[in-house]
This record gives structure tokens, sequence and C-alpha cells, in this order.
């Protein structure tokens, strides 16, 4: 566990914090200003409007996954950039933490400067989120992943995903892209919010390739990148030449894999990334990447503007819980598509486009359940 520092001013000045009807504001002023005794005027305070402040509670995987939780806080980073808020956060390594640390942003609003908004980051702080919530009405919420009764909870705003309708965008170019027709997913976990992925990813494969074979994994931790590799090796050793990792920090063990295998098989290893922008990773050396990548495309999950959209709702004072809903519809899911490191014939970005586009229409219902196979 790591929390970070919150900014500090340094100065030789004194700060009175004015609390009026309006808000609250700081009034600067410099006791060594130079004065003389020819000279009766005086400099009026400087008043600054106190930034709005956010806490963040990301998922145990933590930080440095490239996916899901550094996708949610280059969502607050973007709020820092548009709004000039200011932004704290603890990275939990348990599940029995969440509650400790959103109980203390909560109960830290009553006695010093106020949180305007406290984030979770997972489905599984749901319970903690719920006992918070509760116990502070007047504190605004918000969770991704994970749906809150606003009737009972007006204070949380739940950000939810229809992570399947992308990921029957990347199984659709997975069916065609593949050469042994097999393809394979590693999941964080066995649970319906994974199984979403799984299930779209499937099915996309099979609309395109009616000739497909699947196989599906668990690495049940979500910050184990040896164990995803570990998996995915397997399935590459077994034929499958497409995998798509949907397994928070783990999920990398999946690209390196397909970057390891690449050269042992008569057949390319590809990888798919997940929720943020990952075909970059597949390249030799990331950190300067060129063609060509071994991820083939990444199911983009833009949890980046769900942290933002709800942090601007609290700054335009516009906040009221709820539920907000990102879709293929409204551009919060899609796939990702980078000319510069992997070429994907037009005919192939052609029929993924097709398959979207019915998606949008409603005229193709993807399967939110893998058991419907």
């Amino acid at each position: 566990m790591s929390f970070s520092n919150k900014g500090t001013i340094a100065a030789a000045v004194i700060v009175i914090i004015i609390v009026g009807g309006v808000g609250a504001y700081i009034v600067i002023y410099n006791p060594f200003a130079p004065t003389t005794t020819t000279t009766t005027t005086t400099t009026p305070p400087v008043f600054v409007e106190n930034p709005y402040d956010v806490a963040i509670v990301f998922a145990t995987g933590g930080l440095g996954d490239k996916s899901f939780n550094d996708g949610c806080k280059q969502g607050a980073d973007d709020a820092v950039t548009e709004f000039g808020i200011s932004y704290t956060y603890v990275e939990p390594t348990s599940i029995t933490e969440y509650e400790g640390y959103l109980r203390t942003y909560a109960e830290y609003t009553d006695y010093d400067e106020p949180y305007d908004l406290i984030i979770s980051i997972g489905f599984d702080q749901a319970e903690a989120v719920m006992e918070v919530a509760e116990d502070y009405p007047n504190q605004y919420m918000a969770i991704v992943d994970m749906f809150i009764d606003p009737g009972t909870y007006p204070n949380v705003t739940s950000l939810l995903f229809n992570e399947h309708e992308g990921s029957a965008l990347v199984g659709a170019m997975a069916g065609l892209m593949t050469e042994t027709d097999k393809i394979g997913f590693v999941g964080g976990m066995d649970i319906p919010l994974i199984n979403k992925f799984a299930a779209g990813y499937v099915f996309g494969a099979n609309y395109t390739n009616e000739g497909i074979n699947y196989t599906i994994a668990y690495t049940n931790d979500w910050a184990n990148p040896g164990l995803g590799q570990t998996l995915a090796n397997g399935m590459y050793a077994a034929g499958t030449d497409v995998i798509f990792g949907a397994a928070g920090r783990s999920g990398l063990g999946v690209i390196a894999s397909a970057k390891a295998n690449n050269l042992s098989h008569l057949y390319h290893t590809w990888a798919i990334g997940v929720d943020s922008p990952q075909m970059y990773l597949g390249c030799v050396d990331p950190e300067y990447p060129v063609p060509p990548t071994l991820v083939m495309t990444s199911m983009l999950k833009r949890v980046d503007v769900a942290v933002y959209n709800v942090i601007e709702q609290v700054v335009d004072d516009t906040y009221a819980g709820g539920l907000m809903f990102f879709t293929l519809s409204n551009g919060g899911i899609d796939y990702e598509i980078n000319e510069d490191l992997l070429v994907i014939a037009p005919a192939i970005i052609s029929e993924v486009n097709a398959l979207k586009a019915a998606i949008i229409a409603g005229t193709v219902v993807v399967p939110d359940d893998i058991y419907w196979t």
C-alpha cells in the first residue's frame, strides 16, 4: 500500500481560510513585504478560490497495469489539466483495506479540507462503498464497474460499461486473423464482469469464423503477469494463435508470452490488449514503439472518460448520483486501430466496422454471458 502526497505550499506567507455562504477561499498576504513610513497605501488581500479535491481508491492490481487502473488515473490527470482539480489516491493490496481507506477519506472531509468526490475503482469495493455512503450521506462518491442502487444510496454514482460490445469487435478481428482457428481468453476471475469480455469475444469470433475453437483460463489474480504468461504459454503451445487478456496487470503476461512465442511456431502468436490502447506493448521496445507489433488490437474501455465525466459533474455542480453508462454507441467502448504499428487488411477492418455498425443499430445483439455458447 502506498499513499500519494497532496500538494503543499511553502512560502513566507500567512494563509487564512474564510468560509462564507458561497464556499471557501484562501486569503494570502505577505508579512515581510517592503514597507515605508512615507506611504499609507495598502495592498488588498488576494482571494484564490479553493480547488476541487478528489480522493481515489484504486483496485488491488495497482498502478502500472497499463490498462484499468492506469486508465482511471489518466481520467483524473485529464481533469487536473482541464479543471485545475487536485487529487490524492491510495493503492490497496487487499480488499480488506477498502473500507478503511474510504472511511478515512470521508472522515477527513469532516474536519479538514473537504474531498468533493471519492472514487472507488473496481467492482469489489461495492460493499465498502455502501457502508461508507450510508454513514456519510453528504459525501459524493463514485464506483467503477458495479451498480449501487441510487434509491438507497443517492450520493453514489455507478460507472458501468458494455464490455461485451467492444469484446465482440476484437473477437471478430481474431476470427479473421487466426491461422489455426484456435483462440484463447485469459481473464482475471471467473465472475460475471470478466465473463462479459469472454462472451463478447467468443461471439465476435464465431460471427466472422464459424469454425472457431476457443480456450478460456483465469488467473484469479489481478497483479501476476508471470501467471498470465504461463497460462498463455500453454495455449500457444496447444495451437492457439490469438489470446485476449482481461486480467489487469496479469494480462501483461499474455503480451509477454505472445512476444516470447512468436518465433517458436509456424504461425504468428497474437495478443489482444484491454481497457487502454496497448498495441505499442507488442513492439520489441514499447518505450520506442516501431512496427511490427504482436498486439493486433485492444478492446478500449474508456474508464478515463468515466472518471473525467464524474469529476466534471462535481465541478459543474451537476452531480446527481445514479448511473452513468458507457457503450459502443456513445464512444465509451471501442477497439484500437494503429496503422503506424500494424497494417490490418482493409477487408478485415471493413468487416469489423460492419459488425460495429450493426451492434450500434441494434440489429446484432451481443450476449453478455459466456454460457450462451
